[in-house]
């Protein structure tokens, strides 16, 4: 018996190109290879998976026919005709091993970054333009707010300026009504006298001898009133009011003024020192009171100041009885009110002329 030659052995004409190229389709997983086989059965060309098994096949068939013909009946359904093999794919051939259906159709996957490049720091491009357009702008927004401020400074000035100027208005207004006052005390005591001596002159007329001692009495009284009024000169003048504004001293000087039209001048200092600062200025000063003077207190007379003394613009006197009106005493700084001491060691007067 002859050797059958091992391998796979088809029946001659069993096999269909359709169910072979159906099984490898339905076996490959790439549909690149299922395009291949379909490409291969539309061309008419058969392709031959078991090309090894059957290459055996026609050296092997000259034995298979000198056998005797029960052996060849015995192995006729073993024995198969050559296989048939067509034209090579270069295609199917060349694929790599690690190709897929996506490169094969000329798909690429994007690679990955290389493990030197991770954890770099990105590079930031300055936009130099854009940065001075930023500076500029800040700039000019900082000295918009500059000029804010300075006008809130110079309004807040002038604001300051025109209080201050208010509160001087105010105090020369106060302190022209004790003026005004006692300008019309002064006019009442001048029309009370003046009764008084037509009073006297009718008594005299009814009286004769009544008249004549009242006329020597009267005589007498203003020979001693001649005698012991105090001589009174000028002195040096100023052109502003030269004190501490609110304080007692620039009250008096202002009084001065709304009486005599001017500020007394070359001299200065606390109220204590007034009185020989102004003798040496050229203006009388005295001890006896008198109206339309500047009562010049040291400290502690009549509530004072212990370190700087005090003044007061005399308006009336009555006897030992002074009337003044000051500043800086029972109603505070920049105020005026009206009092009447009695005169008292300690006590001097600079007289206006």
């Amino acid at each position: 018996m002859n050797a059958v030659t091992p391998g796979r052995h088809r029946a001659p004409g069993g096999h269909s190109v359709i169910a072979e190229l159906t099984s490898i389709a339905r076996e490959s997983a790439q549909p690149a290879l299922k395009s291949a086989a379909v490409l291969t059965a539309t061309g008419g060309l058969v392709v031959s998976i078991g090309g090894a098994a059957n290459a055996a096949e026609p050296a092997a068939e000259p034995a298979a026919r000198s056998a005797s013909p029960a052996a060849v009946g015995t192995h006729s359904g073993i024995v198969a005709g050559p296989a048939i093999s067509g034209p090579a794919i270069a295609g199917l051939q060349a694929l790599p091993q690690h190709s897929s259906a996506l490169s094969t159709i000329g798909f690429t996957a994007k690679t990955k970054a290389k493990a030197g490049t991770a954890g770099k720091k990105t590079v930031a491009i300055r936009d130099v333009v854009v940065e001075r357009k930023r500076a500029a702008a800040k700039k000019a927004a900082a000295k918009r707010v500059a000029a804010r401020k300075a006008a809130v400074r110079k309004a807040a000035a002038r604001r300051a300026a025109a209080q201050r100027a208010a509160a001087q208005r105010a105090a020369t207004q106060r302190a022209s009504a004790p003026q005004a006052s006692a300008s019309r005390a002064s006019r009442g005591s001048t029309s009370r006298r003046s009764l008084t001596n037509s009073t006297a002159t009718t008594k005299s007329k009814v009286n004769t001898s009544s008249r004549s001692a009242t006329s020597r009495s009267t005589s007498s009284r203003k020979a001693a009133s001649r005698s012991s009024a105090p001589r009174v000169s000028s002195g040096t003048r100023s052109g502003h009011n030269w004190a501490t504004p609110g304080q007692c001293t620039w009250g008096a000087l202002n009084m001065w003024r709304q009486s005599q039209g001017y500020y007394p001048g070359g001299f200065s200092g606390n109220a204590l020192s007034w009185g020989w600062g102004a003798a040496n200025a050229g203006y009388s000063v005295g001890s006896a009171p008198r109206s339309r003077s500047i009562v010049v207190m040291q400290p502690g007379v009549h509530g004072s100041s212990a370190s700087a003394g005090h003044v007061g613009w005399v308006t009336a006197v009555n006897g030992n009885k002074v009337t003044i009106v000051e500043m800086n005493a029972l109603a505070g700084p920049y105020n005026y009110n009206t009092r009447t001491v009695t005169h008292t060691g300690g006590m001097s007067y600079i007289y206006a002329p």
